[in-house]
């Protein structure tokens, strides 16, 4: 039964990360998160502190305001106490010229007593660092960027 609730949990982060709704999944974060995201760009960081994580939510959607994320499939494993939830995901989006952004991912969730502790997040570093090239040549500077710094 927890398994079930879990996955619609993530469903529902994935849609209000999608429409800009972040501060329900923001509260099931603990305050020391350990959060991810591999690479050396505009998105990548790692964080120890719920706040770090909002400012970079707040960055994707500057750069991606119009992003979809859609989980594709969902493993949830260990007991409730110390759940650990893998997803794989796409993200699309349409760029500023039109352009389509496609991209796939995983994210793995570690949930303590319901409590996100852990969330670490690998998209394909070679699409996503082009699609942030792509927008800082069209006048994005944001995208140029490097790593926010928690």
């Amino acid at each position: 039964m927890y398994q079930l609730i879990a996955k619609q949990k993530v469903r529902k982060g994935f849609k209000d990360i999608s429409t800009g709704n972040f501060e329900p999944l923001l509260k099931q974060f603990a305050p020391n998160i350990h959060f991810t995201f591999a690479g050396n760009h505009a998105l990548a960081g790692e964080f120890h502190e719920r706040e770090a994580v909002r400012e970079w939510i707040n960055r994707v959607h500057r750069i991606f305001p119009r992003l979809q994320l859609v989980p594709n499939r969902i493993f949830v494993s260990g007991p409730p106490w110390d759940m650990v939830v893998t997803t794989q995901w796409t993200v699309r989006e349409t760029l500023p010229d039109g352009q389509p952004y496609q991209n796939k991912g995983i994210q793995l969730l570690r949930i303590k007593m319901g409590v996100v502790v852990e969330d670490h997040l690998i998209e394909d570093n070679q699409v996503l660092v082009a699609t942030l090239d792509h927008l800082a040549r069209l006048g994005l500077d944001e995208a140029a960027k490097g790593p926010l710094v928690a």
